[in-house]
């Protein structure tokens, strides 16, 4: 799995550089099998702020634009359909130096002298969008280097995270690792409180017909929500670790799934018939849909979840096309749910479909994390697309999971180790992972 960085000193502070954390971590036994450096391909181009635009003359699509960098004011003439007076803007000023070695000087058109040019992010080979200049985020500091604006200097860490450490499948779980290592403390995301005017019960149900497959599921709602493209900091990281970025609410389940391993789906929640969700089985020889356009046949104990008469998602796998979320889709139900891992890999292995969620669920997430990330996506989304999420999740959770025990002497731990580790230096290190510790005698 890739891991960023930044990323992770998001949530612990720790001293390494980032070939440092990689020969420590395969230490601790999370092999990494390579640190990449994520590099930006230009130079000189800085925050500005766009003052005013008019007309060039004589031309049916150039506008003189008026730019400043907080002290200086600078003429740059301009063909984006997108001017906006008072957005941020990505200026490169002459001697700026654009991906491919483009030397960006003093240019004239039509009499006016033009000191730079406003950027896209496709013209600083920062993703596909060239539909016009760059709006950036109103927060960054005007004049400051876009690189360092942005954090762009990142370095990417591929681990290989073996198949009995399905916690570390998750930036939180890295970093718990590097918190018991550094001795600094963890710290987590903001989950999100809500104070919308309806519970999500007043507006759908959820109905577990096969709890010994679905022992968890928790459904959230949130309404009136746009879509559109998540900010470039969100497709950024995204991306640098092989997410590709679709639309703001996708997106925010992939992020939340990779910062705290539990993947999610996202429903548009008018295509649901009778507002509610049901999980039960397929009968063999059913027809499905996923959301890859493949039309699949189940067999027969397949998990799917459903709506009031008909499959919307393929359990823990992959969703279907009739519930997808597109540009249109004002309305979210969001799946937060925990599957058996038996169940998935079978089903993984009958219907040929493996993702980013069903490796998760096969080798078993934390059943008790499933309404903490849905409060966390939950939140992430009101912030990202507008709307608001109901005051509380449905969530149908029959019989509780409790942590499994462990237990252990330390008389024995030494014997296997040939060490003579004290138990209270091996309790310490037992909570440092946020392991509960209880002994006896």
């Amino acid at each position: 799995m890739k891991f960023s960085f930044q990323w992770l000193k998001e949530y612990v502070d720790f001293p390494h550089s980032p070939s440092e954390l990689a020969e420590a971590l395969t230490h601790l036994g999370l092999e990494v099998e390579g640190v990449s450096e994520q590099r930006t391909d230009f130079q000189g181009v800085i925050v500005g702020r766009l003052l005013s635009f008019r007309p060039l003359p004589e031309s049916d699509h150039l506008a003189i634009c008026e730019v400043t960098e907080g002290e200086k004011t600078f003429t740059v003439v301009c063909g984006a359909p997108n001017l906006k007076v008072g957005e941020k803007v990505a200026l490169a000023l002459p001697g700026a130096v654009l991906p491919q070695g483009v030397k960006i000087g003093v240019a004239s058109f039509q009499g006016t002298v033009s000191q730079g040019m406003l950027c896209s992010e496709k013209e600083l080979d920062l993703s596909e969008e060239g539909g016009g200049i760059w709006l950036l985020d109103p927060s960054l500091p005007l004049g400051m280097s876009l690189e360092r604006a942005l954090d762009l200097k990142d370095w990417i860490l591929e681990v290989n995270v073996t198949p009995n450490r399905a916690d570390c499948l998750c930036v939180i779980g890295l970093a718990r690792e590097i918190s018991a290592l550094s001795g600094n403390p963890l710290r987590y995301p903001p989950e999100g409180s809500f104070t919308g005017p309806a519970k999500a019960a007043a507006l759908t149900s959820v109905v577990i017909e096969r709890p010994d497959l679905c022992p968890r599921y928790v459904a959230q709602l949130i309404l009136g929500v746009e879509i559109k493209p998540s900010p470039f900091r969100i497709r950024r990281r995204l991306e640098a670790l092989g997410v590709r970025a679709i639309n703001n609410i996708v997106d925010v389940t992939n992020y939340v799934m990779l910062e705290m391993g539990q993947p999610l789906h996202a429903f548009d929640f008018e295509l649901l018939e009778e507002k509610r969700i049901v999980v039960r089985t397929a009968s063999a020889g059913d027809a499905f849909t996923t959301l890859d356009g493949v039309a699949r046949t189940l067999p027969a104990e397949t998990l799917m979840i459903c709506d009031g008469k008909k499959p919307v998602a393929l359990a823990g796998i992959m969703g279907g096309l009739n519930s997808e979320v597109e540009s249109e889709t004002k309305n979210i139900l969001l799946e937060s749910a925990y599957f058996d891992p038996m169940g998935i890999r079978r089903t993984s292995k009958r219907v040929g479909l493996s993702t980013e969620a069903s490796i998760r669920f096969e080798r078993g997430i934390d059943p008790n994390g499933a309404l903490r990330a849905a409060n966390r996506a939950a939140a992430f989304m009101v912030e990202m697309g507008g709307g608001s999420a109901t005051r509380e999740a449905v969530d149908v959770y029959p019989r509780k999971i409790d942590p499994v025990k462990i237990y252990l002497r330390p008389s024995r731990v030494n014997q296997i180790l040939g060490t003579s580790i004290a138990p209270e230096a091996i309790w310490a290190s037992l909570k440092s992972l946020e392991l509960t510790v209880e002994t006896r005698g």
